[in-house]
């Protein structure tokens, strides 16, 4: 039933919806933490949010069994590494044929996602003509980040890098740009 909702609003924003509603439920009702994985939900008020101009999804005439569909948004949603994304790609490619390119933006977006998370950010949104890599929000006695610059035509902000979008490549320069601010984010 929840195949629906995933395909009217799309696979990433179903997910932070449901991850808030999990959320508040939980603080408007009491209750204590729960298990989150157990439900299938893991962290998902946690994750990093990513917002890019792609058409993404699982496409009906691709994987036609709605049960399929669902099981594999789920087995997506966990995935943790690139080295995971890709035995997917191929499992994919294997059972249904070569995957469209609503498949393979779904999967760019979770490798974006998973640099994104390793990178510390909070989200990754196209704003205008400039893709922007926020942060988490600052304490109040921090007034900004000292952000390092980047490269790729990024300019350093108070909490977020902001790119531009150029005509060409932007998506394998939005994935330097996250390994690059990966790499600084991590300790040395």
């Amino acid at each position: 039933r929840q195949h629906g909702m995933i395909a009217s609003v799309g696979f990433h924003l179903y997910t932070r919806l449901l991850g808030q509603a999990v959320a508040q439920l939980r603080q408007v009702s009491g209750m204590p933490e729960v298990d989150t994985r157990r439900l299938g939900l893991q962290q998902l008020h946690m994750a990093v949010s990513v917002d890019l101009p792609l058409s993404i999804g699982l496409p009906v005439d691709y994987v036609r069994e709605p049960n399929a569909r669902l099981g594999l948004y789920r087995r997506i949603a966990h995935l943790n590494n690139e080295e995971e994304i890709q035995a997917l790609r191929t499992e994919f490619s294997d059972r249904f044929g070569p995957p469209p390119p609503e498949v393979e933006n779904l999967f760019f977006q979770m490798r974006i996602k998973l640099l994104a998370e390793r990178a510390g950010l909070a989200s990754v949104a196209v704003e205008g003509d400039q893709v922007v890599l926020r942060f988490p929000p600052l304490p109040d006695n921090i007034p900004n980040r000292n952000l390092p610059p980047i490269g790729f035509g990024a300019r350093a902000g108070k909490n977020a890098y902001w790119m531009p979008i150029e005509d060409g490549d932007w998506q394998s320069q939005l994935e330097s740009a996250l390994n690059e601010v990966a790499s600084m984010m991590q300790p040395s």
